[in-house]
């Protein structure tokens, strides 16, 4: 559903979705952006099938302390124990934090554990097609969506310098 119909839909000021289009996910050994155009016969092994990307660092994009940061993110663990997943790291520098990359998970289950933890945005996935999920601060109304691909990272232009989304 397009953003128009729904007033509810969560809306990042644009600063932080510049932060979030800019960013690197993935594994170390597997780092990707995101990108408007399908980069023919790339997808990471780690997104093979349908996944999900989910950090506790950081709430609402906001720095906290390692030692919280290390708290919530033992306490993402445990909520997600029920997917097989795999550690991931987003960012780069001062905001480079570790993720959980969960196979299998819906979209509806990743944005549930994002909202858990007070998160801006999740990313789910099947494939190399990629949804940057906005997630509503309040905890209450709607998600928006912005489809993407996933790009190798360092390879071309990221998803900043790239023309907009498909919107849903």
């Amino acid at each position: 559903m397009a953003d128009a119909a729904r007033p509810d839909a969560a809306r990042p000021d644009d600063r932080l979705r510049a932060a979030f289009l800019a960013s690197r996910y993935g594994t170390a050994a597997q780092p990707v952006t995101l990108g408007a155009e399908r980069i023919p016969a790339f997808t990471p092994a780690w997104a093979a099938s349908r996944w999900g990307v989910v950090t506790a660092w950081n709430p609402a994009g906001q720095a906290q302390g390692r030692a919280a940061n290390r708290a919530a993110q033992a306490r993402l663990r445990v909520a997600a124990a029920r997917w097989s997943g795999k550690d991931g790291v987003n960012g780069d520098g001062d905001w480079q934090e570790p993720t959980l990359i969960l196979t299998g998970i819906s979209l509806r289950d990743v944005a549930a554990l994002g909202g858990a933890f007070r998160q801006a945005a999740v990313l789910w996935g099947s494939g190399a097609r990629a949804a940057l999920v906005w997630l509503p601060a309040s905890g209450v109304g709607g998600v928006r969506v912005e489809r993407w691909w996933l790009r190798p990272a360092g390879k071309g232009a990221g998803a900043g310098t790239l023309a907009g989304p498909g919107d849903v």
